[in-house]
């Protein structure tokens, strides 16, 4: 048993060896792994500061280099300095050269110009006389010449736009007693045309022959002219070389166009007018509608806003030469008119028609009075750049004559009033025992 216990206890002593051991043997192995971190981080630390050192040594190169170019530069900078400070001398010593040549021609100068002015008294008096004379009577001369131009042209300016204005005043009032005119006669056109429809009832050639006379007088009372605002019957061929004749072509200022196609349907309107039931009235004015929209695409057709040569609106106008016709076709069918202008087409009855016509008879009239402003304009810029033109010699003659009499002064001084004047020394001159052929004036 003791024997074993020692065993024991020496196993336990070994034991206790080799946990010893392995202690120390993990504090070994812990003590290289720390070792070898710390290795590798000097290693690094190493590396990084040899990199700098590196980097630092470029740069340093660098800063040498640059240090070197501006002492170069330096260098040379001082080298053109001096440069300077030598050009600088020399430009010093030629520019007190040139002032010394300068004062000896302006002092040649001042000598000429004194001998000059003495030559100049000689004849001073007798050619600025004369001088001033002359320029005395061109000034009167020129004023006269230039004046009576400019007052012709403002008193036909004047009269111009008096007679524009005064035309301007009686178109318009003529134009208030033309509506007035047109009204009264509207009413007494229509109810001629309403007696003179009866008596051609059923007579269709008759009746066109009719609205075309109707539409001569339109336009005879318009105030429009025959062959210069308006033409009719004209022959004109299409694209196609179809013949074409509208009855009358109303001409526009502008170079423009309107025309106008007179077309009567009187049967079925007068057919209603004669009957006195309702029904009837009704079936024989559905009929006169029918008839007037026959007329509206028969014109619309016929393209006449469409004929080379002509300078038209998208439109021609159909022309029913009976107030109550027209009125009665629009009321029988409300969207008539409204039908007719999608055909390009557009219904006027005498009083509509002979509006328009007055109205255009008016636009000549302003188109007139518009090139009568613009000639009037025209005149006004002339007469504006005349008198310009009589301002500019005007005042070139004012100074002209300033300039004479300033001259005359000085030249009047030198010969009789200023000091050393040339009349004094020649009578100088006498007193010294000069014996002249002529003697001078008292009063000088």
């Amino acid at each position: 048993m003791q024997t074993l216990a020692e065993e024991a206890a020496a196993l336990a002593g070994q034991v206790h060896g080799l946990s010893l051991l392995l202690g120390v043997v993990l504090g070994l192995v812990v003590m290289g792994t720390a070792f070898v971190i710390i290795f590798n981080k000097l290693q690094r630390s190493r590396m990084l500061l040899s990199l700098r050192l590196e980097q630092a040594g470029v740069n340093n190169r660098h800063l040498e280099d640059e240090i070197g170019q501006l002492s170069e530069v330096h260098h040379n900078i001082k080298e053109q300095n001096r440069q300077l400070l030598r050009d600088n001398i020399e430009l010093e010593a030629q520019l007190n050269g040139t002032r010394t040549i300068a004062r000896e021609r302006l002092a040649l100068f001042e000598q000429t110009r004194e001998q000059m002015e003495e030559d100049f008294q000689n004849l001073a008096r007798k050619v600025l006389s004369e001088q001033g004379r002359v320029l005395r009577e061109q000034h009167a001369d020129g004023l006269k010449g230039l004046l009576l131009p400019v007052r012709d042209q403002l008193d036909g300016f004047r009269k111009k736009v008096e007679s524009v204005y005064d035309s301007e005043s009686r178109d318009r009032v003529s134009l208030i007693k033309e509506i007035e005119h047109l009204k009264n006669l509207n009413e007494r056109i229509s109810q001629d045309a309403l007696h003179l429809t009866r008596a051609l009832e059923g007579k269709n050639k008759l009746q066109g022959q009719w609205g075309e006379m109707i539409l001569d007088k339109l336009l005879e009372d318009s105030g429009l002219r025959k062959g210069l605002e308006f033409e009719t019957q004209v022959s004109l061929r299409d694209r196609q070389g179809k013949l074409k004749q509208p009855d009358v072509i109303i001409h526009l200022p502008g170079k423009r166009d309107v025309i106008i196609d007179a077309k009567v349907s009187l049967n079925s309107y007068l057919l209603a007018c004669r009957t006195e039931d309702s029904e009837e009235r009704e079936t024989h004015l559905k009929a006169h509608a029918k008839s007037i929209k026959t007329h509206i695409n028969g014109l619309s057709g016929k393209q006449y806003q469409q004929l080379p040569g002509l300078t038209t609106p998208d439109f021609v106008l159909l022309f029913i030469p009976v107030e109550g016709a027209f009125q009665a076709g629009v009321s029988t069918c409300p969207d008539l008119l409204t039908q007719a202008m999608k055909k390009r087409v557009v219904i006027a009855g005498p009083s509509t028609l002979l509006a328009i016509l007055r109205t255009i008879h008016h636009m000549w009239r302003l188109d007139e009075q518009n090139r009568n402003g613009l000639t009037i304009a025209k005149e006004a810029g002339n007469l504006y750049d005349k008198f310009v033109g009589f301002v500019e010699v005007f005042t070139e003659v004012g100074t002209r004559l300033n300039q004479a009499t300033r001259s005359w002064e000085i030249a009047e001084k030198r010969l009789a009033t200023g000091q050393g004047n040339l009349i004094s020394r020649t009578r100088a001159l006498k007193k010294l025992g000069v014996q002249p052929g002529k003697e001078l004036p008292d009063d000088r």
